[in-house]
């Protein structure tokens, strides 16, 4: 069998049509994208101040990289320290090309639910006097995943001073309203030397429900050894610190914590009793009414009624959140007394109020 091929018009139009058919099939080619370089921003919010003879590092991840993409690709922290003699200029800190000067103090795991990050710089192996008469300064580089990163961070600086040791553990007095917090200060620095004339200082509280201790409890330095939360809750477990604060000319300085005191803030305190009790005699029942507590932790009231000579006896099986009560229970002749106490939600009961007496018409 011979297999002929055609030719001549119909095979170039053929031809025609299969290259309109793969030129529509595909697309454009364009030129090759570069690789995506996911860099996280620099650092720029890096603190340093000292706390007794440690310093105290913090620090916000950044949440862009260097390309304005969103920096979900943190890996670790490296943070680096510079020690050199006192400079007489405040503040004064080594460039941030001075390369050789900054040695890696620790590398830490960048990624977390927190945002801000801190830590602790003990000071290990060094003795107290040289502390005290290095400069000291801090840089830090966040890394992505590949090990890549954009630098150093800012620079934050500081020079370490003899500040007092930390004031004794606070005493705790509660009240309703308040607690009291007093303490004993210290008479000495961490370098033995006498504390000046001067020193405040600040009282941090924790919580069972947060245990963040950035912020002082007091809105200003305290100038004696005493401070009065009154924002403190009742029903609630509460952790209170002290320490020193001096005022430098290189800024505000504070001492270590005291040691931790913790209160359960015990509700211990009845409501006040219902005031204004009056009754009204119906031909079925007795009526009560009363003017209404005020308490936040109000919750409810209880009824007593005493038949003639008698000994009262609580009518309400549970607390009532209303203030009146309407009595049925009764019969005709006898003379019957009532009195009413309030209760609060920890289950303190008021002192009871003034006593009503009448008899069914």
């Amino acid at each position: 069998m011979t297999i002929t091929t055609s030719s001549g018009p119909n095979l170039r139009l053929g031809s025609i049509l299969l290259f309109l058919f793969l030129t529509s099939a595909c697309g454009k080619i364009g030129e090759p994208l570069p690789p995506l370089i996911r860099i996280p921003q620099p650092i720029a919010d890096l603190t340093a101040r000292q706390q007794g003879a440690e310093v105290m590092l913090s620090w916000t991840l950044p949440h862009l990289n260097t390309d304005g993409s969103a920096a979900t690709t943190l890996a670790s922290i490296e943070i680096y320290r510079s020690i050199r003699e006192p400079s007489l200029a405040a503040g004064a800190a080594p460039a941030v090309g001075d390369l050789d000067l900054w040695r890696v103090l620790k590398t830490e795991p960048a990624r977390g639910r927190e945002e801000k990050k801190s830590i602790r710089d003990r000071l290990e192996g060094r003795d107290l006097s040289e502390v005290l008469e290095g400069e000291f300064s801090y840089a830090v580089k966040v890394f992505n995943r590949k090990g890549q990163t954009a630098g150093l961070s800012n620079i934050a600086a500081l020079w370490l001073q003899p500040v007092p040791h930390p004031p004794g553990r606070p005493s705790l007095n509660p009240a309703e309203a308040f607690v009291e917090v007093s303490w004993a200060p210290s008479s000495t620095n961490i370098d033995g030397s006498p504390v000046a004339a001067g020193v405040a200082f600040n009282l941090y509280r924790t919580s069972s429900e947060s245990r963040s201790t950035g912020s002082p409890l007091n809105p200003t330095p305290v100038a004696g050894t005493s401070y009065r939360d009154g924002s403190a809750r009742l029903g609630k477990t509460y952790l209170y610190r002290v320490r020193a604060l001096l005022e430098t000319d290189r800024g505000r300085v504070e001492s270590r914590d005291s040691e931790e005191a913790t209160l359960f803030h015990r509700d211990l305190y009845p409501p006040g009793p219902p005031r204004q009790l009056t009754l009204v005699t119906g031909r079925e029942f007795l009526s009560l009414a009363w003017f209404p507590n005020s308490e936040a932790d109000l919750a409810g009231y209880h009824v007593f009624r005493r038949q003639g000579p008698g000994e009262f006896q609580r009518i309400t099986t549970t607390a009532t959140q209303r203030t009146s009560y309407e009595d049925r229970d009764l019969q005709r002749g006898p003379v019957y007394s009532y009195r009413v106490t309030a209760m609060d939600l920890a289950g303190n009961q008021s002192s009871y109020s003034n006593v009503v007496s009448d008899t069914l018409e």
